[in-house]
C-alpha cells in the first residue's frame, strides 16, 4: 500500500473519505476531546469537527512536499480503523508527533506502537535531530506513552493550553522530547537476536562470490565481546577481503557495529563489500536477527557509499568515547551509524 507504514499489529495509511465515521466517533467522545486543542469548541458540532479534521488531513497529503502526515491507524488483525497518528516537520532539525485512539483501544499498547512508528518516521525520513510531543499536563495516559517512547519532559508551560469554549480553565502544556542520539541508542537496544550455537556457513554463495568462515569466536563478557563469525570474501578462489558478523549487543557495538568489512585495495570499486553484506542475511535470519548496526568512520566515504548502496537507514553520527577501542587503536573520533536489515528492502 503506497505511503502506508506497518508495525507488528498496525497499519498506518493516509486517511480516506470513508474514514469519516471513525473520526466522528473520536470527535463525539467528551473524554477524548477535552484534552485536544481544536476539538469540542462551544457551538461546533462533532460532525463539523470531523469534517474539518478530514479536510485538513486530505489537504496535507495533497501538498508537495508533504510537511505533515495524518495517518489512519488500522488493526492488522481485523482491518478496523481505531484512530489517528501524525508527524509534522517543523524545520531542518525538529518534528512533532501525536496520536488519538478510540477509547476502547486504549491501554493495549497501540498508542505506543503508533507513536513509535511516527517517531521513527520523523528521525529516518525527515532526518530530524529532535522529536517532540505535546499534551495537556493533566493527561497522564498521553505523557506515559511519551515516556515509554523514551521521551523525557522538556518543559511545562503554565496555562499553555487554550481554554475550552465552554469557559473551562486553561490547562498547563507538557512538552516531551527525544534527541536523535537517544533515539538511536534506544533503537539499538531493541534489536533482537538468538544465540545458542554457531551455524554452518557453507551456503553463503552468490555466483562468483562466497564467504568462507575463517574462524568463530565465543563471547567474552569480561571484554564486552559477543560471539562472532569471521569470513574471508572469496571470488573464484582469490581472497578479496574480510567481513565479520557479531551476534548480540554491548555498548561497544553501538560505535563498532555488528558487521565489519574490509576489501583489499586492489579489489576495491567492484561492489564486493555490499555483496558480502547481503550474503550475511540468511545467517542473520537464522539467529533471529531483524537488523544490525553498521558503522564507519566519518572520513571513510567508500564505506558510507556501501551503506547507501545497501539502502541502510542512517541513524546518527556519534562521537566515539575517549576510551573506546575505535579511538585508542583506530584513531576514529566520529562514526556514522547505520541500520542494515536482514530482509531485502
Amino acid at each position: 500500500m503506497t505511503d502506508a507504514l506497518t508495525t507488528d499489529r498496525l497499519i498506518l495509511r493516509p486517511f480516506q473519505e470513508a474514514d469519516f465515521d471513525t473520526i466522528l466517533r473520536i470527535a463525539s467522545d467528551p473524554d477524548t476531546v477535552k484534552y485536544l486543542y481544536f476539538w469540542g469548541r462551544n457551538g461546533i458540532t462533532p460532525q463539523q469537527d470531523a469534517h474539518r479534521f478530514l479536510t485538513h488531513a486530505l489537504e496535507e497529503w495533497g501538498k508537495n512536499p508533504v510537511a505533515m502526515r495524518e495517518y489512519c491507524v488500522i488493526l492488522k488483525e481485523t482491518g478496523e480503523a481505531i484512530g489517528d497518528a501524525s508527524v509534522e516537520i517543523y524545520d531542518d532539525t525538529s518534528a512533532e508527533i501525536g496520536w488519538i485512539l478510540l477509547p476502547e483501544y486504549r491501554g493495549k499498547g497501540y498508542a505506543t506502537e503508533a507513536g513509535r512508528a511516527m517517531m521513527d518516521f520523523g528521525f529516518r525520513q525527515y532526518r530530524a535531530q529532535r522529536v517532540i510531543a505535546h499534551c495537556d499536563a493533566r493527561n497522564a495516559p498521553s505523557y506515559r506513552v511519551m515516556e515509554r517512547l523514551g521521551m523525557t519532559l522538556d518543559h511545562i508551560e503554565k496555562e499553555g493550553r487554550a481554554p475550552k469554549w465552554d469557559g473551562g480553565p486553561r490547562g498547563d502544556e507538557a512538552t516531551y522530547a527525544i534527541s536523535r542520539m537517544a533515539w538511536a541508542w534506544g533503537l539499538s537496544r531493541r534489536l533482537t537476536w538468538q544465540f545458542d550455537r554457531f551455524f554452518p556457513t557453507d551456503a553463503l554463495i552468490e555466483n562468483d562470490l562466497r564467504l568462507i568462515c575463517e574462524s568463530q569466536t565465543p563471547a567474552n563478557p569480561e571484554k564486552g565481546y559477543v560471539p562472532a563469525y569471521h569470513f574471508l570474501i572469496d571470488r573464484e578462489g582469490e581472497t578479496v577481503g574480510r567481513i565479520d558478523l557479531r551476534i548480540g549487543f554491548t555498548d561497544l557495538l553501538f560505535y563498532a557495529g555488528h558487521v565489519g568489512y574490509a576489501v583489499e585495495e586492489k579489489h576495491r570499486g567492484h561492489g564486493y563489500a555490499a555483496r558480502a553484506c547481503r550474503l550475511l542475511r540468511p545467517l542473520m535470519r537464522q539467529h533471529g536477527i531483524d537488523a544490525v548496526l553498521i558503522t564507519n568512520d566519518v572520513r571513510n566515504a567508500a564505506s558510507r557509499q556501501v551503506c547507501e548502496k545497501l539502502n541502510c537507514s542512517f541513524l546518527y553520527t556519534a562521537d566515539v568515547p575517549e576510551d573506546h577501542i575505535l579511538r585508542t587503536q583506530e584513531h576514529q573520533e566520529q562514526v556514522n551509524i547505520y541500520l542494515f536489515s536482514a530482509d531485502e528492502p
